[in-house]
């Protein structure tokens, strides 16, 4: 098949009610409960942004057709329309991993969907390794994480979220059915007394708990890259978490991963979100110095880890595509998206722009899966961050990349 020039044309519906803007006080004090941080003796005193940091962000509004994400996932109309083949293998794929689910993937995938009103990242917090998490929860119940607290917690009111926090509006420009509302005899409901009813009937594409997770874990990784793999993997986990419970297909999950990281891109591409990442990041590896008497470094090393990094790549592979048919052309080039290459900025600050561009590409997914959009713009479905994060990288003398 030849390379896609799709135009789209979005039919964007009318304005939604939004959730009201969170309470200052909680937005000052970075605690989902509004409570003063507890102080100890010697630790790092913690100081929440001040007030020019409510707004002034360029990438509140998307660069994208609307200022939404859903250009990002322009080919999905197509795929919809046009390839019934497709469709069916994402239901057929659906169905397999929501059947074959062990308890211990429904057990995390419970949580998963919980997460995403509030406590995601004390629920995401495994990856930082068995006693980084452990620390960072006791400081995220503390309230001595304020900043970090206010830019990536609180479900859809974090910060730095803002419209990226929801795919609300792109769910109702592609109005496609979820799986267990579209063959409810084929998808098993894994409802409990204590998790009520999981399976929403909202339209299915994309996956709003993927995007949510996959943008929150990609900036966390921004701020702790010693971690960036194990991190990147957890977004992309409870993404597939979406798919163990029947609620979303492989395509929705690969489609709110594009948005995830598009929307990371963005604000970190914004200088005052950047800086205000800066301020937390810097806020939170002195928290977690203090609070377990080792630099990050060592704490890292020494700590017992949530995965393998190369365990954590294998996975992501198979995620990637979800063994969808490859229906556009096998062998194009991967075209990085421009904003892109920031996403590796902390975890290779010695490489240039172009440089970072080139670890993206050679650690890039094949071409060719449905969302792999081949036009102007660049692949957001091929960027395999994970891979990207673990890769081994040195510079040339010629200033070419050696990757491994």
């Amino acid at each position: 098949m030849t390379s896609v020039a799709l135009a789209v044309s979005l039919t964007v519906p009318a304005a939604q009610a939004l959730p009201a803007a969170p309470q200052l006080q909680s937005q000052v004090t970075g605690s989902s409960t509004g409570k003063a941080p507890i102080q100890h003796p010697g630790a790092p005193v913690p100081r929440p942004f001040t007030p020019d940091y409510l707004a002034g962000y360029i990438s509140d509004i998307s660069p994208y057709q609307y200022g939404i994400y859903a250009e990002v996932n322009r080919l999905f109309p197509q795929v919809r329309d046009t390839q019934p083949q497709t469709m069916a293998a994402n239901m057929d794929t659906v169905v397999r991993i929501n059947n074959t689910a062990s308890p211990e993937q429904i057990t995390k995938a419970q949580l998963d969907a919980a997460a995403a009103e509030g406590g995601l990242l004390a629920n995401i917090s495994a990856a930082l390794g068995a006693e980084f998490g452990a620390a960072f929860r006791t400081s995220l119940a503390e309230g001595r994480l304020p900043k970090t607290a206010y830019l990536l917690d609180n479900g859809y009111f974090a910060r730095a979220g803002g419209l990226a926090s929801s795919t609300l509006v792109e769910k109702q420009v592609f109005n496609y059915p979820r799986p267990h509302v579209a063959a409810p005899e084929r998808i098993r409901r894994y409802n409990t007394a204590e998790t009520g009813d999981l399976y929403l009937t909202s339209p299915s594409f994309p996956s709003g708990h993927t995007n949510q997770a996959v943008w929150v874990t990609t900036l966390l990784a921004y701020m702790i890259p010693e971690l960036a793999p194990q991190l990147l993997y957890r977004g992309a986990e409870a993404g597939n978490s979406r798919v163990v419970l029947g609620v979303h297909y492989p395509l929705d999950v690969i489609g709110g991963r594009m948005s995830g990281y598009a929307a990371a891109a963005d604000r970190l591409n914004d200088p005052k979100m950047r800086d205000a990442l800066n301020q937390a990041g810097a806020e939170l590896r002195a928290e977690m110095e203090w609070r377990t008497g080792k630099p990050i470094a060592q704490l890292v090393a020494s700590d017992a880890p949530y995965i393998a990094t190369a365990d954590a790549v294998g996975q992501m592979q198979g995620w990637m595509g979800y063994g969808l048919p490859m229906v556009y052309v096998p062998d194009a080039p991967m075209q990085v998206p421009q904003a892109a290459p920031v996403l590796l900025a902390a975890r290779f600050p010695h490489l240039t722009w172009e440089q970072r561009a080139e670890v993206l590409r050679r650690t890039a997914a094949p071409a060719g899966n449905p969302l792999d959009w081949q036009g102007p713009g660049g692949s957001w479905q091929r960027i395999n961050l994970v891979a990207a994060t673990a890769a081994q990288v040195s510079v040339n003398p010629d200033g070419s990349l050696s990757i491994r």
